[in-house]
């Protein structure tokens, strides 16, 4: 991917992988949530994701992948379930079919993946803004979901509020309504994903002055 800059990585796993099934580096609440989910593919998702995180926090912090703990608390309701953090490290995880990525940076970051083999036709009105011309919809729906978790606006913002570059050209945040200031603060850009057959795209979102 290209050099962001701000120590920002992405790291892949498949849930086809022992990482996907290893549980000796998820904790109590981790494991409770993992046995939330109903499917197996969900809770191999899961844990890869959890130990992906651990392992590459443990190799910048020098602190052992056991005894890394990931903050996960929900700013809204306090919950466990929030993306996790880790104290000087912002971290995103993102899936999509066998694939799992975490991106770690020093700034807000946002990760999405997208199996190109999901339709998305139906949901052109609800992507694309009224200034972006028709394109690969899983280019736009990748880089605004990546802008979306980088902020942590996730779901409370409609994805037309925002303007990309044409999903044909370099990706970049051109406009995000009611917030004039963002765009010049924003480096988007679309990843090679680990698989053709996916979409994928990184959001960072640099400190203001």
């Amino acid at each position: 991917m290209p050099d962001l800059g701000f120590e920002t990585d992405v790291r892949w796993g498949r849930i086809t992988s022992a990482e996907a099934a290893a549980l000796e580096l998820l904790d109590a609440t981790e494991l409770a949530r993992r046995e939330r989910y109903l499917r197996d593919a969900d809770r191999r998702r899961f844990t890869l994701g959890v130990n992906l995180a651990k392992l590459e926090v443990a190799r910048r912090t020098d602190v052992p992948p056991g005894r890394v703990v990931l903050d996960r608390t929900c700013p809204d309701c306090g919950a466990p379930h929030g993306r996790p953090r880790h104290p000087g490290l912002h971290l995103s995880v993102s899936h999509s079919g066998d694939w799992v990525g975490v991106a770690f940076s020093r700034v807000p970051v946002g990760l999405d993946v997208e199996e190109r083999a999901r339709p998305m036709d139906e949901l052109d009105a609800h992507v694309r803004s009224a200034q972006e011309p028709p394109g690969d919809l899983h280019v736009y729906w990748t880089r605004k979901e990546a802008l979306l978790k980088a902020t942590g606006d996730g779901l409370k913002v409609e994805m037309t509020d925002l303007t990309v570059s044409p999903a044909d050209r370099p990706a970049a945040l051109l406009d995000w309504r009611g917030r004039p200031g963002l765009p010049a603060r924003t480096l988007l850009r679309d990843l090679e994903a680990p698989d053709p057959a996916y979409a994928a795209a990184l959001a960072l979102i640099l400190p203001g002055e």
